[in-house]
């Protein structure tokens, strides 16, 4: 008896885990073909792919709520934009992509620090999330903090080390810091 009470409940609780956004088993193998692709084109379709499964949820409430966060970016209505994805949050708080895209509204009306939050509750649970990382460096540079906004652009650089639109950001920012000396 204490054997089926067990099947049961292990096989309700395992039910209830999904496998998406920063989860997903397919990360580790697309985040592996990003660190040794060369070609800019097979990266943006890499990059893609990883936007996609950070997207995936598998709560049809809140994949319909995501999806429809680009319509509230086109329109600038960031205020109905942030009460859905609080909404989001909370009943996913694992949810990375809720805080992300929370975060990019929060920069986009100059809430820096809420955004940096977000960020950094983004960062917590998919540390690899280069979006955050370069949504944290462009804050870091808006605050002058130049240092630390290349400290972030190179651990960006662990995890797409051909990427040659953020060598141009690297290149950007150390000359900023060289005119800043």
């Amino acid at each position: 008896m204490i054997k089926i009470i067990l099947f049961i409940f292990l096989g309700f609780f395992f039910s209830l885990k999904t496998f998406a956004d920063q989860n997903s088993p397919k990360l580790e193998g697309l985040f592996e073909d990003l660190y040794n692709v060369d070609d800019i084109s097979l990266q943006n379709i890499i990059v893609g792919e990883i936007w996609n499964e950070w997207m995936k949820i598998d709560d049809p409430e809140i994949e319909k709520i995501m999806n429809s966060i680009p319509y509230f970016f086109q329109t600038q209505k960031y205020d109905e934009a942030i009460e859905a994805l609080d909404y989001v949050i909370e009943i996913n708080p694992n949810y990375s992509e809720g805080y992300n895209k929370r975060a990019t509204l929060f920069f986009m009306m100059g809430e820096y620090e809420k955004s940096m939050q977000d960020i950094e509750a983004t960062l917590l649970l998919e540390p690899r999330h280069f979006g955050a990382l370069d949504g944290m460096s462009r804050i870091l540079i808006y605050f002058g903090k130049f240092n630390q906004a290349l400290q972030v652009y190179d651990e960006m650089k662990k995890l797409m080390p051909n990427d040659v639109t953020l060598d141009m950001k690297i290149d950007r920012l150390n000359n900023m810091i060289f005119d800043d000396a």
